[in-house]
Order: C-alpha cells, then sequence, then structure tokens
C-alpha cells in the first residue's frame, strides 16, 4: 500500500519535521484555525499547536498498522506546501476523513479533489464500510465540501465542539457520510 496519493493536480505525502513551516502557518492564523477542534484552544500558543500537530501527524506513520494518515498536499504545478488532509480509522468498518487549507488556497476545488482521492483510498485500499467527515455547524464551506462529495448529514451533535475563547460557545458539529454503496453507485453514474 503506498504512503503517498495522487490527483490531477495534488501530492498527498506523509509529513515530516521538515513541514514545520506549513504546520506552524496553520495554527498561525486564526481563521483557519477558528472551526478546528483541537487548534486554537484557550491556553495553547501557536507553538504549542504547531508541535502537538506535527508529533500527531509523524507519529501516525510510524505506528503500525497505521491507523492515522496526515497527508501534506502538495501542488504539482510549483511544489507549494497548502494544507493538511487525513483519514483515519474510527473502528475496522468506518472511516473519518478530514482537510485543512491554508487561505489562499480555497475556493480552487483543491480540498474536493482530496477528499474524492482519500475516499477512494478509504474503499479501495483500506475496506472501509463507510466515511465520515465532521465540522463545526458554523463552517458552511466545509460542509459545501461534504456535499460536493455526496456526504449527507448524519447528525447534528448539539455542543461537541470546543470553546475557542471565554466568549465563545460550543458549537455544535454536523457530522456526514458515504457509505461504500453510495459511492459505488456515483462511480457507475
Amino acid at each position: 500500500m503506498s504512503e503517498m496519493l495522487e490527483t490531477a493536480r495534488l501530492t498527498l505525502r506523509p509529513f515530516t519535521a521538515g513541514d514545520r513551516p506549513l504546520v506552524r502557518a496553520i495554527a498561525a492564523d486564526p481563521d483557519t484555525t477558528r472551526y478546528l477542534y483541537y487548534w486554537g484552544r484557550p491556553g495553547m500558543t501557536v507553538e504549542q499547536d504547531t508541535d502537538r500537530f506535527l508529533n500527531y501527524a509523524l507519529k501516525g506513520w510510524q505506528e503500525q498498522p497505521i491507523r492515522d494518515r496526515e497527508y501534506v498536499l502538495i501542488k504539482k504545478e510549483d511544489g507549494t506546501a497548502i494544507g493538511d488532509g487525513s483519514i483515519q480509522y474510527v473502528d475496522d468498518e468506518m472511516g473519518e476523513i478530514g482537510w485543512i487549507l491554508l487561505p489562499e488556497y480555497r475556493g480552487h476545488g483543491y480540498v474536493t479533489e482530496m477528499g474524492q482521492a482519500l475516499l477512494r483510498f478509504g474503499f479501495e485500499e483500506l475496506g472501509f464500510k463507510r466515511i465520515i467527515a465532521c465540522c463545526d455547524i458554523r463552517n458552511r464551506a466545509s460542509h459545501h465540501v461534504m456535499q460536493r462529495l455526496n456526504m449527507h448529514t448524519l447528525r447534528i451533535d448539539i455542543g461537541a465542539r470546543p470553546k475557542k475563547t471565554a466568549d465563545d460557545i460550543a458549537a455544535d458539529e454536523r457530522v456526514c457520510c458515504i457509505t461504500f454503496e453510495q459511492w459505488k453507485q456515483l462511480l457507475r453514474g
């Protein structure tokens, strides 16, 4: 099983220690972290967030069997690292995909393209029966990506997202899903 994934415009490869500048750029941008579950929590500095995520991403690739795959998204056109994509085991039959994209690369279809590759990998290589994706209910852009991936809202978890500031609320979380059969039907078209 290959550790790298390819799309028409992207290469997805495992994180290395050399990807610290990308991770720090994500951690330092409040617009990027405001809806992310584990990023930008009260009491965490940018450096702590950077270290926490990079250690997590590196550790996932070292464990056997690999259950947490965090990928750096690289634009093939110029080799620029533009974000993160992930696929993780929830259990033996279900996976979860996720994404983080730096602001200047949003709106170009990169996340949808990456999401399609992760769905294919999850269903064909990892053997998942269904794949979910989760987002803060206020994150309309991520929900639109889920819709473009033909994922449907499975449930809304009330108050599941942590507060980011003292004045913030514990936001609701949208959980979307697509099954292997739904995905295969889309391929048959």
